[in-house]
This record gives C-alpha cells, sequence and structure tokens, in this order.
C-alpha cells in the first residue's frame, strides 16, 4: 500500500477539530511549543496542528512540520472572506496560486506584493499549488456542493481581517484574488522553499466588506466544518 504522510495545518480550533475527531487513535506530541495529533485517515498517516493566526505563525508551524515529519504534502485548511465575483458564504475556493498582498516594498520601486528573490520582480510574485493536489481537491468538494460553488483561484494572504470594501476592492483589483486571509501564502513559501506539494483551501465564512465580522461570527463554524470535511475526503484517498 503506498502510504502517505500528510501534514494539515489549521490556523483555529474551529478549523482543525472535526479531522481530529476523525482521526484514529491519534498520538499527541509537543514541539516549539506546538501540539501535533498523528493518526491515520483513511489509508494514509495525518499529521495535524493549529498554528495560530498569521503569516508568522503560519510559517513557523510549516516549517517545524516538515523538519520533524517530512510529510508527502502539505494542506492548509480553513474559512476566508470571498472576493471573487458571484462568491457566497458557504462556498470553496482552492488555492491553485497564493500571493502576500500585504508585503509592500513600493517605495524602493517594486510592485506591491513583490517579494524580493521570488520571480521577475516586476509583478507580485504567485506560489504555485500542486495542480494534482488542485485537483483531488476540487473532485472532493463536489461531491458537497455543486460545481457553482467550487472554484480554482488565487487566495491573498496578510496580517489583517479585511472587513472594508475599498480594502476588498484593491486587493481583488491589484492580485486577481478570489478569497482572502492570513495564512496560506506563508505556508506555501515554506513549502516551495523545502520542495514540498502543497495546497491552501479554504470555505468562504464572509465576503471581506463591511458585514465581514458579523458573517465570520455567524458562520465560523459551520464553514471551518466544511473545508475540514473536505480535506478529511481527499486525504483519506491521496495516492
Amino acid at each position: 500500500m503506498n502510504r502517505k504522510i500528510i501534514g494539515v495545518i489549521g490556523a483555529m480550533e474551529s478549523e482543525i477539530r472535526h479531522l481530529r475527531e476523525k482521526m484514529e487513535s491519534p498520538i499527541t506530541e509537543s514541539r516549539a511549543g506546538l501540539t501535533f495529533y498523528r493518526g491515520n485517515v483513511g489509508k494514509n498517516e495525518l499529521v495535524l496542528v493549529q498554528s495560530g493566526v498569521g503569516k508568522v505563525n503560519a510559517a513557523r508551524t510549516a516549517q517545524v512540520l516538515i523538519d520533524r515529519y517530512a510529510p508527502d504534502y502539505l494542506i492548509n485548511t480553513g474559512i476566508a472572506g470571498g472576493l471573487g465575483d458571484g462568491l457566497h458564504v458557504g462556498d470553496f475556493v482552492i488555492g491553485a496560486e497564493l500571493v502576500q498582498h500585504d508585503f509592500d516594498l513600493t517605495k524602493f520601486g517594486y510592485p506591491k506584493g513583490v517579494v524580493p528573490g521570488f520571480g521577475d520582480g516586476k509583478s507580485p510574485f504567485r506560489f504555485q499549488a500542486d495542480t494534482g493536489l488542485v485537483d483531488a481537491f476540487f473532485g472532493s468538494a463536489l461531491q458537497y456542493l455543486s460545481g457553482e460553488n467550487v472554484r480554482k483561484g488565487c487566495i491573498a494572504s496578510g496580517d489583517v481581517f479585511v472587513a472594508d470594501a475599498e480594502m476588498k476592492g484593491q486587493i481583488k483589483q491589484l492580485f486577481s484574488a478570489d478569497a482572502v486571509e492570513m495564512e496560506g501564502a506563508a505556508i506555501a513559501q515554506v513549502a516551495v522553499a523545502n520542495g514540498v506539494p502543497f495546497v491552501v483551501v479554504r470555505a468562504i465564512s464572509d465576503l471581506a466588506d463591511g458585514t465581514a465580522t458579523a458573517s465570520f461570527e455567524a458562520f465560523e463554524q459551520e464553514t471551518a466544518v466544511l473545508s475540514a470535511k473536505i480535506v478529511g475526503k481527499c486525504v483519506s484517498k491521496l495516492a
């Protein structure tokens, strides 16, 4: 049997709880102030961890996970604000591309989102998710949602909860992003640096506008579980 080790990171307890409950006989390990849960899901071994919110927490968690457990794949699950036209709360976005919307060296002549050392320095660098994982998650998502409620696209990350129509519009325009959150691009950068295939997936909890805070609070649990269910379905059969 071609058994894989799959690392899964969620920022919040609500984003990992469902997966932890589905693991078979999980073993708990503590490293670098983080609690890792190891157990089987289907034919594969899952290493699950809560990173905390934000890009620094996400990046350090990804590196510790890679160093300790050498996963075959790295997955970031969770919830996000919807930016793309036609997105609604409860829809699902698979990040084929990841970009840091708050990385700003414009005073030195770089366009916003450019990370020196990555790409040509002339346009925002987009970390590319593994196409096989993107396709696998798209298929798994269709077992829970109809086709118009699932899309592959760009997810933008930054250390800010976007709840403002003007900021939403700027991020959407500058990066052609479909969703916005606070961890994915940091995890993507660490995965790329280590040569680990990755994907970032998000259920939409709000629309990143003036209603975002209330919507997030109302739909956090429901949408976090949706993302975790799709992850659980997919990782149980990844080859």
